[in-house]
């Protein structure tokens, strides 16, 4: 598998096909943080994905050893695009007919974590980190997703605690390729959409309670 090449039009996103899988990078910057303009971006490329017939299966991951660790720029203003913007991603991510892999490379923490944990597969470095802040608020559906898990871990990845696979950190991309490959298969959506079936009621519970933090100051 290819490292993320840059793609016209697009700055937090990159995206191409290779070997039946659509593979969309995160294109954080030093610290994994991207702009709010990421989620316009990733579903936009999402779609694209999609309706693409040479595309069976589709693997999300980072850049430079992180995966996601937040959005940058938020503010009171911003919040209803937030809002808005994650709830889109996440009806999207649980409602689409194509197996998704999460490529874990490195750090992802809060939102990356919710990112991961909608996947159907969460493929991970030996290296890698799920963290979640103290003051941690989930957005995307984190108080049902992480039940996927009998005891979610925080900290290095642990395969049945907060990734699924690990695999060998000097050939990740390989690996997850052959991994995708030969492991994909079509009720995978299905067994997502049965396990996320209660995510919209989930999304709105926990974005009631932010908004509520919100106000409160937090």
């Amino acid at each position: 598998m290819s490292k993320a090449p840059k793609v016209a039009g697009y700055k937090e996103i990159s995206f191409w096909q290779e070997d039946g899988i659509g593979v969309v990078a995160i294109l954080s910057d030093e610290e994994g943080m991207v702009s709010l303009n990421f989620f316009n971006e990733f579903l936009k490329v999402m779609t694209l994905a999609i309706t693409d017939d040479k595309v069976k299966a589709l693997a999300i991951t980072g850049t430079d050893r992180n995966f996601l660790t937040g959005i940058r720029g938020l503010s009171l203003e911003t919040t209803r695009d937030f809002l808005d913007l994650t709830s889109a991603t996440v009806s999207f991510l649980s409602s689409i007919e194509k197996p998704v892999f999460a490529m874990v490379n490195g750090k992802a923490k809060n939102i990356g974590v919710e990112f991961a944990l909608l996947s159907d597969v969460i493929l991970a470095r030996s290296d890698s980190e799920f963290l979640l802040d103290m003051d941690f608020e989930p957005l995307m559906g984190f108080s049902l997703t992480s039940t996927r898990f009998p005891h979610f871990t925080v900290g290095p990845s642990k395969e049945g605690h907060n990734c699924d696979v690990i695999l060998r950190d000097e050939s990740f991309l390989e690996d997850s390729s052959n991994y995708i490959n030969t492991t994909s298969s079509h009720f995978l959506p299905l067994v997502r959409k049965n396990r996320l079936k209660e995510i919209r009621s989930t999304i709105s519970m926990e974005r009631e309670y932010y908004l509520m933090r919100s106000l409160q100051g937090r």
